[in-house]
């Protein structure tokens, strides 16, 4: 009777339809250049690779360009997908007002915090980027001779620019109070054409918040006489010998975070994580072809010591803003 039932068992078991495998995620990965910068977008894409090899992804790389399409691009991205990422400040602007509509989709906001009654479909990853940048002024400004300037060339204005840019100059003042700094933004000009300018002012050293114009940036370097820092990415290689250290932000670590939080479904609507020097979501990577001097050295370690301890307190631009639009 025992090997009738266990046979009648079988039999059903064959007859049963195979369950439905899960559909693959749905992810769109919004940039604002297509351009390949070395940088913010690089790492993006790093992330989003990483993450594909850990779960299954339908995974859509689109650029989405500031300009009169970028609404429509953000739209039918949201449309078409589980999860959408994006990072770029003008697409920033479009998710605070537009999220709410998309109450079916899930939307990962990096380098800034969107909070609010009508964010529950927004998981934020921001940074705090001026700890790093902090110990880069602090740096360079022990770097470069007395009586230099340092400078900062950005290609846009941005609150996340805005932190850093103090943030550094916070630390340029700890080791130099006499410090002073060339600010410019491209606003379409030519790398190579403001370096020089900023050279010809005085600026033996400038931190490079260009963007997707940061490999002109670092090639151009070679017509100068100037030391660079890098953003975002290490930068070293761009410019052998010409950037001793970078300010590295991990958005390959957000993209992968979000990822997997949506797969796994630990995805959390008006949340956001803080990647800082502590957790290693920000750093000062130093270049392996450049040799700090030894107070160089010394400097970064004690002022490391004193930010994780939290005795040097900076301010962060990004006010996190309310999502509470509904079109």
């Amino acid at each position: 009777m025992r090997y009738l039932l266990l046979c009648a068992l079988l039999c059903v078991s064959f007859l049963l339809p195979a369950p439905a495998q899960a559909e693959p995620l749905r992810v769109a990965l919004l940039l604002d250049s297509a351009a390949e910068d070395h940088g913010r977008n690089a790492l993006l894409k790093e992330g989003l690779a990483r993450a594909a090899r850990q779960c299954e992804l339908a995974a859509d790389i689109i650029v989405a360009a500031e300009g009169e399409t970028q609404l429509t691009v953000f739209e039918e991205a949201a449309r078409s997908h589980d999860l959408v990422l994006l990072a770029a400040p003008s697409l920033h602007a479009i998710l605070r007002s537009k999220a709410a509509n998309f109450r079916k989709t899930s939307f990962g906001c990096i380098d800034t915090s969107i909070l609010g009654l009508r964010s529950a479909n927004i998981m934020s990853v921001t940074f705090a980027d001026a700890e790093p940048a902090f110990l880069a002024g602090a740096a360079a400004a022990l770097l470069i001779p007395s009586g230099a300037k340092l400078g900062w060339l950005e290609e846009e204005a941005s609150p996340q620019n805005q932190t850093m840019l103090e943030g550094f100059l916070a630390g340029a003042l700890v080791s130099r109070p006499d410090i002073r700094m060339v600010r410019r933004e491209l606003q379409g000009a030519a790398p190579a054409q403001l370096l020089q300018e900023m050279e010809q002012e005085g600026v033996r050293l400038v931190l490079l918040a260009t963007g997707s114009a940061t490999p002109k940036a670092c090639a151009a370097l070679a017509a100068t006489s100037l030391l660079a820092v890098g953003l975002d990415k290490e930068q070293s290689s761009l410019a052998p010998g010409r950037v001793p250290f970078s300010v590295v932000k991990r958005f390959d670590k957000a993209v992968e975070e979000l990822v997997l939080a949506r797969a796994n479904g630990t995805f959390k609507g008006r949340e956001t994580r803080v990647y800082n020097l502590e957790n290693k979501g920000t750093a000062l990577v130093r270049a392996r072809d450049y040799a700090l001097p030894a107070n160089v050295q010394r400097r970064l370690a004690e002022l490391e010591r004193e930010l994780l301890a939290g005795n040097i307190v900076l301010q962060d631009r990004r006010t996190p803003t309310l999502c509470n639009c509904l079109d």
